[in-house]
């Protein structure tokens, strides 16, 4: 049985399509104004989009040019990958992340080196045990091989998941997890890295020596270009973001009083009536959410550089304390606004008595 097409459904379609090819033409358009947009917010965004693009510029030279790429050889990746963990947005996070992976790399480096040291005379199965037993690292994976050679892959699992054990328990502390839980999980990457590889390889002083000098140069173009190339200071934005927050909530209990004490037999705009109650949620709820970001700011201008005369020795975690009682009087006007946003409300004359009695 054949079936009738509906020719009225085809015309339909033909004349829909136009709008659908219009549609997805202006995608593109809709996306460069939504990214135009981000860059007028804050134009330091752009300016770090191109620091970033020059450092990887920069770095790319140890393998574009020939007498660079013989002096590393492809240990430059490391270099690449350096320069995209490590240059952040600020220069307190750049140097925090360079410092803690520039360290984390030379005593990794430095430790794997004098256990090969160590184990290089011992022979062959013996200097699997013994790197097994120093290093204590990840996790254990053993087949079905020669009586000899399953020692070896025994002791290597057994180290393995001692290393990991170890530097993992240590980030559960406090002060490393604040201050150098990036450079020890580059510790435990560069030190695993080395010794696995010293198994296989019977010199690894080159192996740790162009590893360190890669990373020593994505680190020290990070820092070039976040330090003497238009520097964004954790400190300074710390400082304009609690400015901020003390003029959202000033607005925010204005808005509450204001909402509070309007006659409600007035007929007003809704439209002006929404708006002035959204102004007031959003400037007592950035406050609420600025906890994570004023305790990472804080930290991170803490390793910067003086840099003007005010920044010496200032008490950052001050901020973080003004901002938590901040956020105990934004609780006070959740509540208040919360008042506003009940459907049963007090009536015009009660206010007018109360604050009648009160001021007389």
């Amino acid at each position: 049985m054949a079936c009738a097409v509906d020719p009225s459904s085809n015309k339909n379609s033909l004349l829909m399509l136009p709008e659908r090819v219009k549609k997805i033409t202006r995608i593109p358009a809709s996306w460069w104004a939504y990214a135009w947009s981000i860059g007028r917010e804050d134009q330091r965004r752009a300016i770090h989009a191109l620091k970033v693009g020059t450092a990887l510029t920069l770095v790319s030279l140890l393998y574009i040019l020939e007498p660079l790429f013989k002096g590393v050889g492809k240990n430059a990746m490391w270099a690449v990958m350096t320069v995209v963990v490590v240059l952040e947005f600020t220069a307190g996070a750049t140097i925090c992340k360079g410092l803690n992976r520039g360290f984390g790399t030379v005593i990794a480096a430095s430790l794997a080196f004098i256990i090969e040291l160590v184990a290089v005379r011992s022979g062959k199965v013996f200097r699997g045990f013994f790197v097994a037993s120093s290093v204590f690292l990840i996790g254990m994976y053993l087949v079905k091989l020669e009586f000899r050679m399953a020692k070896l892959i025994v002791s290597y699992a057994v180290a393995f998941s001692m290393t990991g054990f170890a530097a993992t328990y240590l980030r559960f502390f406090p002060s490393i997890k604040k201050n150098y839980d990036y450079g020890v999980v580059i510790f435990l990457l560069t030190f695993n890295l080395i010794t696995v590889s010293s198994f296989r390889q019977e010199n690894i002083l080159p192996l740790a020596r162009d590893r360190l000098s890669t990373i020593a140069i994505g680190c020290a173009i990070c820092l070039f270009m976040s330090l003497f190339v238009l520097p964004n200071w954790s400190g300074e934005d710390l400082h304009s973001r609690t400015a901020h927050k003390f003029e959202g909530l000033a607005r925010s209990v204005e808005g509450c009083v204001n909402e509070y004490f309007r006659d409600q037999e007035k007929h007003d705009n809704i439209l002006d009536k929404q708006t002035s109650r959204a102004s007031i949620h959003t400037g007592y709820r950035e406050v609420l959410d600025s906890k994570s970001s004023d305790e990472s700011l804080a930290h991170y201008a803490s390793w910067e550089p003086r840099h003007s005369m005010q920044c010496y020795s200032y008490p950052w975690q001050k901020y973080v304390k003004l901002g938590s009682v901040l956020r105990h009087f934004a609780y006070t006007v959740a509540a208040l606004h919360g008042c506003l946003e009940s459907e049963i409300q007090v009536l015009q004359k009660t206010y007018d008595i109360t604050c009648f009695s009160r001021f007389t």
